[in-house]
């Protein structure tokens, strides 16, 4: 693996630990951060796990082995689906750009990074 990828996997994983444990234990902040409302504390602790799962796979393909090919994949569908979700949110006015511009920016971002470094490991 080469070192760009291994760093973009260490960001990946640390960005989506932070929004976890946010949404987990501190939605109030979360809130702010975002600069939107979240309503649903049921759905709020699931996106925490969830945020806090894929943070737990990027830093297991950050550390290389056997599943490195497929773990970087993941967090690659992971970020591009975002860049789409938030993107169509923006496009169709559902969130404004100050809501959904930061995260489409940084999972575009990612996006790229992922997609160009994880050509020496593809299989």
């Amino acid at each position: 693996m080469n070192k760009n990828l291994q760093i973009t996997l260490y960001v990946v994983a640390a960005y989506l630990t932070v929004f976890g444990v946010l949404f987990l234990f501190a939605p109030v902040i979360a809130e702010k951060v975002l600069n939107n409302a979240l309503p649903d504390k049921a759905l709020n602790m699931l996106y925490g796990q969830l945020s806090l799962t894929f943070a737990y796979t990027a830093f297991l393909a950050a550390r290389g082995g056997d599943g490195l090919a497929k773990l970087s994949r993941v967090i690659l569908a992971l970020t591009t689906g975002h860049v789409v979700v938030f993107g169509f949110q923006l496009a169709t006015g559902v969130l404004n750009f100050s809501q959904a511009g930061p995260p489409l920016i940084i999972n575009a971002i990612f996006t790229v990074l992922l997609f160009l470094f994880r050509k020496d490991v593809q299989g």
